[in-house]
């Protein structure tokens, strides 16, 4: 039986030797960009839908392209692996975070560069080795359990809301030792979800002053997270000064014993804005990569028994089944399969973004100093040149490949030194959900999927499904 489904996405042409990029240009010549409408160039179109304009764009203009956007100015798409590896591996010093997120969320992990990166790295990457992670598995199958336990047969529900709220509360708890209350934490719930407002779309074309109504409640959602930050980090401290043998092992309470001890010179402010910097990092991407899972094996009946067919094999059936574990994901090849093949085909971080550090050249092309540029994940993704039928859902694809295989044409969590720090977290994370709702019930969508990407690949709604006991 072949996991093949509906296409969900064309890729473009075949290239004839897939390790080369299309159309290098004369050297010293700007990017070539495609046709555009005077003033606003390609802002509505881009604004409209990232996803399809990227895809229209590289087929007239190549794997390296000048898009014209208000408020962006001008935008260098790059969509081949190759040049992957150069800005976040090999040339990395020339292709700088820039400012846009230092804005957004502060100092921390994911905006800060140099040696402050290198002592925050330094600080939480423990909290991220594969044998801590594997200590979070249990805690994670727990509290999964304890929202699904709410769902009953022919139940409605928003699998995005839903699978973003348990994303959080596998956050807090694992990382802050803060149980959210599983009817409650709204204000909290609320501003998680409103971080990704500062990249909505809509206000790209605006300069950063300008009080849009997404920038507003991004601006109150970093308000609370900032205050409950500094909550947790005052009893951290307190605790610490106290010698209080009740202090936890989670992030914060590290933290501020690593700086206590003079193991780590971090400022409050740092500490407190690695909160925001996970919440938006770490709950959001992996609440969609569970989220479009469900959706897709919903509408792949073949590739959904092959995976219930798994779990009741290696977990059992009925009451009696067993709650997944960490040692059972070693054999649970089908539900890794479908976990990678989703985040193939809708990569929660679909772009990557840079600023130049200095003039470059790509593919011939001269890319001033300053110059945005995107490097387009989900292009690279669904591109023919690097996998058969791309805008299929096939995990049976993953059968005799795995990441490490496909190099810089898979790149979900990035690449180089600076790839997601979460993402063995994320992994776990979500085959262990994908195994605990799947050996109780199976998803029905209730509509067709439809996309509203952001910084991340939001859905434009909720994704509904019904709930059906197995």
């Amino acid at each position: 039986m072949s996991d093949a489904g509906e296409d969900r996405g064309e890729g473009r042409a075949e290239s004839a030797d897939p390790t080369e990029s299309r159309g290098p240009g004369p050297a010293g010549d700007g990017p070539p960009s495609p046709p555009g409408l005077p003033v606003v160039g390609h802002t509505h179109r881009y604004a409209r839908d990232p996803f399809a304009f990227v895809d229209w764009a590289t087929d007239r203009a190549g794997d390296c392209l000048l898009a014209r956007v208000l408020g962006e100015g001008d935008l260098c798409v790059l969509a081949h692996p190759d040049h992957v590896e150069r800005a976040l591996v090999t040339d990395r010093d020339a292709f700088a975070k820039g400012e846009v997120f230092t804005v957004a969320f502060g100092q921390n992990l994911l905006s800060v560069e140099g040696d402050q990166w290198e002592r925050q790295h330094d600080a939480v990457r423990e909290f991220f080795y594969p044998g801590k992670v594997r200590g979070y598995a249990e805690e994670m199958a727990a509290l999964t359990e304890r929202r699904v336990d709410r769902w009953a047969d022919g139940d409605r529900v928003s699998l995005h809301d839903e699978l973003r709220a348990l994303a959080l509360e596998n956050l807090f708890a694992t990382l802050f030792d803060r149980r959210l209350d599983l009817d409650g934490d709204e204000e909290i719930r609320r501003a998680a979800s409103d971080l990704n407002l500062w990249f909505k779309p809509t206000s790209w074309a605006l300069p950063e002053w300008v009080p849009t109504p997404a920038r507003r409640r991004f601006a109150r959602a970093r308000e609370t997270l900032d205050a409950e930050a500094r909550r947790l980090l005052a009893e951290r401290e307190a605790a610490v000064a106290a010698d209080d043998e009740s202090v936890g092992e989670d992030l914060l309470s590290t933290l501020v014993a690593l700086r206590e001890r003079g193991d780590a010179e971090l400022s409050d402010a740092e500490i407190a804005d690695q909160v925001a910097g996970f919440i938006f990092a770490g709950h959001d991407t992996t609440a969609l990569a569970m989220t479009y899972a469900l959706h897709l094996l919903g509408t792949h009946p073949e590739a959904r028994e092959r995976f219930h067919a798994e779990l009741d094999d290696v977990l059992g059936t009925g009451p009696d089944a067993d709650r997944p574990s960490f040692d059972d994901l070693r054999d649970l090849d089908v539900t890794e399969r479908v976990f990678l093949e989703t985040l193939r085909l809708y990569p929660p971080v679909h772009t990557i973004p840079r600023v130049t550090a200095r003039d470059v050249s790509v593919d011939g092309y001269r890319v001033p100093e300053g110059t945005t540029t995107h490097l387009s994940v989900v292009s690279i993704h669904r591109d023919e040149r690097f996998y058969d039928d791309p805008g299929a859902f096939r995990p049976s694809r993953w059968r005799d490949a795995d990441p490490q295989s496909k190099g810089y044409a898979f790149v979900p969590f990035g690449a180089g030194p600076r790839d997601c720090i979460g993402r063995r977290f994320a992994a776990l994370e979500a085959r262990l959900a994908l195994a605990t709702i799947g050996r109780r019930y199976r998803l029905e969508p209730l509509a067709d999927l439809e996309l509203d990407p952001q910084m991340t690949t939001q859905p434009a709604d909720g994704v509904p499904a019904r709930v059906a006991e197995r």
